[in-house]
């Protein structure tokens, strides 16, 4: 019971460990989401400046350039480098969050893998118990019926070599609830024996000390 109830509280650690990575990666990409959407509005005034550039250095040229058309033009080129700066900035902030996602998949792959191994390290542990547990019973029977042949043989002056019959034990072993003899767990066979033998159970391991 002590290492089964280990293997659980070490699920819960590791469950609870691998929990805040996931929520720090999940403000992240909320971050990086938002500064997506800002970024993809001032990206859509590319365009319309990229036209106003074209108009403004063609009527600069065919004006022969005043220093206002000049001015202006230097101004929406400026505007125009930017945004392209927040462009690049945008698809670095997409390739982020592609990033981002990709790790939370893997790490949500590796927290339900060690999950599973945890719960099967559990279900086998409990599987061992519960034989063991089978297998201390199934012995305890055994001793119930070496105890009762011995007290036979006493009782009846009888020789070593003798084997009782289980009907001879039955006097001298305490009944089950419904009146039956004791049976071994796994559904094993006893065999009695000899006054001088130990009785035996037909499942492995299942043996008298």
């Amino acid at each position: 019971m002590g290492k089964f109830k280990i293997a659980i509280v070490s699920v819960v650690i590791g469950a609870a460990a691998m929990a805040v990575p996931w929520f720090l990666q999940q403000q992240t990409i909320k971050e990086l989401r938002q500064e997506n959407e800002g970024l993809k509005q001032q990206a859509a005034q590319v365009a319309p400046l990229q036209e106003q550039v074209a108009r403004a250095a063609q009527e600069a040229a065919n004006a022969g350039g005043t220093e206002a058309q000049q001015h202006d033009l230097a101004r929406l080129r400026s505007e125009v480098s930017q945004f392209r700066r927040q462009t690049n900035e945008l698809a670095k902030a997409r390739m982020e969050i592609q990033r981002l996602n990709q790790r939370m998949a893997d790490d949500a792959e590796a927290k339900n893998s060690a999950a599973a191994a945890a719960q099967a390290q559990v279900q086998a542990q409990a599987q061992v118990s519960q034989a063991a547990r089978k297998m201390n019973a199934c012995i305890n029977n055994l001793r119930l019926m070496d105890a009762a042949k011995q007290q036979w043989a006493l009782e009846n002056r009888k020789q070593a070599t003798d084997t009782p019959t289980l009907d001879d034990l039955k006097p001298y072993i305490g009944h089950g609830p419904a009146g039956e003899m004791p049976t071994c767990p796994d559904g094993g066979v006893y065999t009695i024996g000899a006054v001088s033998e130990k009785p035996t159970c037909s499942i492995p391991g299942h043996v008298l000390p």
